[in-house]
């Protein structure tokens, strides 16, 4: 019966086709009785109707039809029926930056994507629930979560996307883009802000350059806050932003819980992942790969780091700030202010990993199917003259 979970939203409402048997009931049971008049010239005519009175006839079938038509479809509708349709790609779908307002939004397609404009393109909000710009604006989007999410919408795959155009360079290389998708960039002036520093711990043997790369970043930023959690203690996403681990392996379940709850772990190769993690690779490094893990994800380097040729070079704290931070994503989302769309992001989603097929709901069908039968039932009722419920009466 599994058949009936991929048919039906809510299948235990089907049981109320049973009701169906109310209707019938309630026809029989108040079946027009007709008036007596004797006629002693015609006591045949009386014997033949009271014989076939007594025959389980029911009276307005049109009207019991209807009225079973109803049960069945209020049924349906608590049972919330879904049919498969095939997606197809649309070509003329924009998906607008949040930050945009809709008005510069429209001003810069018809400026800049003329064949869009002219095309009658769907103007929507990057969000989860793909609005129309014609609705406000969502609130604390996650762009870059939800660019991964609809990656694998069929309908969007060809979409043109629009966002501010910052300077503040961010990428993540864990997430999940389409190939097809076409990037624009709308250059608007932003309030300078402070960017949310991270707060680091370290677990276990941190490796030598970690403390020229930390002098680095606190004479830049003063405000970074670094401290040093012993291998027992129980981490979490409220006291730390990003670790270091280099302790032995394999993960402590209180590391692995701090990942799956928003934070960025930090290894190198003497930590062997797990084999259902999908790796990529961080600014197209041989050496940074990167993986998504529950709400966090998973920085590993595959050289060791403990050696000299790790830190050998004057942009290690540079290059190392950028790959951490880049793969933040709770951090990236409170800087949010500061994202760019001109930096390449995430691994393309191939065509065949994408579902051409989806189960939508019929309700709004089946709603309106319901007032018009509510409607031509209570019609029929209503139009039924008192003489036909009480019975006909012919003289000959």
């Amino acid at each position: 019966m599994l058949w009936i979970n991929s048919v039906f939203q809510s299948p235990q409402w089907l049981w109320l086709f049973a009701a169906l048997a109310l209707p019938i009931a309630i026809h029989l049971l108040r079946r027009s009785n007709p008036q007596k008049i004797s006629f002693a010239a015609l006591q045949w005519v009386q014997r033949y109707s009271q014989s076939r009175a007594r025959r389980p006839i029911v009276d307005n079938k049109w009207l019991l039809l209807l009225r079973l038509l109803i049960v069945a479809l209020l049924a349906f509708l608590l049972a919330q029926p879904l049919i498969e349709r095939d997606i197809y790609p649309q070509k003329a779908v924009i998906l607008v930056d949040p930050r945009i307002e809709a008005k510069a939004a429209n001003a810069f397609i018809h400026n800049a994507l003329p064949q869009l404009a002219s095309a009658d393109a769907n103007i929507l909000w990057l969000s989860p629930e793909t609005h129309f710009v014609t609705s406000p604006p969502p609130q604390n989007v996650d762009l870059w979560k939800t660019l991964s999410l609809l990656s694998g919408r069929a309908d969007l795959r060809r979409a043109h996307i629009l966002l501010i155009n910052n300077t503040f360079p961010t990428s993540h290389s864990a997430l999940r883009t389409s190939p097809h998708w076409q990037w624009h960039s709308l250059k608007k002036p932003v309030t300078a802000q402070n960017p949310v520093l991270p707060s680091i711990a370290v677990m276990g043997s941190a490796p030598s350059w970690w403390t020229p790369v930390l002098e680095d970043w606190r004479n830049t930023m003063p405000g970074l806050s670094v401290h040093i959690v012993e291998q027992e203690e129980a981490l979490n996403t409220q006291q730390a932003d990003w670790l270091i681990y280099a302790g032995p392996a394999p993960l402590p379940q209180a590391v692995v819980d701090f990942v799956a709850d928003g934070g960025l772990l930090i290894t190198d190769h003497s930590i062997q992942p797990p084999d259902h993690l999908s790796f990529a690779r961080v600014d197209k490094s041989p050496s940074v790969q990167a993986a998504p893990l529950e709400r966090g994800s998973w920085l590993r380097y595959e050289s060791d780091w403990h050696s000299a040729a790790f830190y050998r070079g004057a942009n290690l704290p540079k290059d190392l700030w950028q790959q951490w931070s880049t793969q933040d994503w709770p951090l990236q989302h409170r800087n949010r202010g500061l994202w760019s769309g001109t930096s390449a992001m995430g691994f393309p989603v191939a065509d065949s990993a994408v579902e051409n097929r989806r189960r939508q709901p019929l309700q709004p069908w089946l709603i309106t199917a319901l007032l018009v039968l509510l409607t031509l039932e209570r019609l029929i009722a209503l139009s039924r003259s008192p003489r036909s419920r009480t019975g006909e009466v012919h003289h000959g």
